[in-house]
């Protein structure tokens, strides 16, 4: 289901004790402290485990073990980016000072290499900042099976034709 975890961090604020989800959806859901979070292939095993047929074992996830294990693991690392010096040193104090960039080059000069390889050198995402980022991938429905935090920064790519709808979200 779209939007797991901000439904898991309201039924915590509700003071639920337990919250079901979709098998696919529980260690996503299971991020949030302080709420048992069952995940469930059937409506035959809710019904199982709500009648007390069949006994399940609440989903624990460790959090912060997860956001800090995957925090510095980078597919495309800017370390692998040779040459190019000015370049690098441009994207290197945009980074450190959260500024903007707009690159103009023709094409293979490698500005969507190194825009790709940007989020490895930003700081890192705090523990608030990455819940409220996978809170967002969540209601999207955009969180890849089998995640339960987003701990990088999210890097976007969008073709420069992309119409200003598009780019901020579309329609339907």
């Amino acid at each position: 289901v779209k939007g797991a975890l901000p439904i898991a961090i309201r039924a915590r604020a509700e003071h639920f004790k337990g919250l079901i989800v979709p098998e696919q959806n529980v260690r996503e859901a299971a991020v949030v402290n302080n709420l048992e979070v069952y995940g469930m292939r059937s409506i035959s095993q809710v019904v199982a485990f709500l009648t007390g047929k069949e006994q399940f074992a609440p989903t624990v996830i460790d959090t912060r073990r997860e956001f800090y294990e995957q925090q510095y693991s980078f597919d495309l690392d800017f370390s692998d980016v040779r040459g190019q010096q000015n370049v690098k040193r441009a994207l290197e104090v945009a980074a450190a000072g959260g500024h903007n960039l707009i690159m103009v080059g023709p094409p293979g000069s490698g500005k969507s290499m190194m825009a790709k390889r940007l989020p490895s050198i930003l700081p890192p995402l705090s523990l608030a900042e990455s819940l409220e980022t996978t809170q967002i991938h969540s209601v999207a429905g955009k969180l890849q099976r089998g995640t339960s935090l987003i701990s990088q920064r999210p890097f976007r790519a969008p073709h420069h034709t992309i119409s200003e709808v598009a780019l901020v979200g579309g329609g339907a």
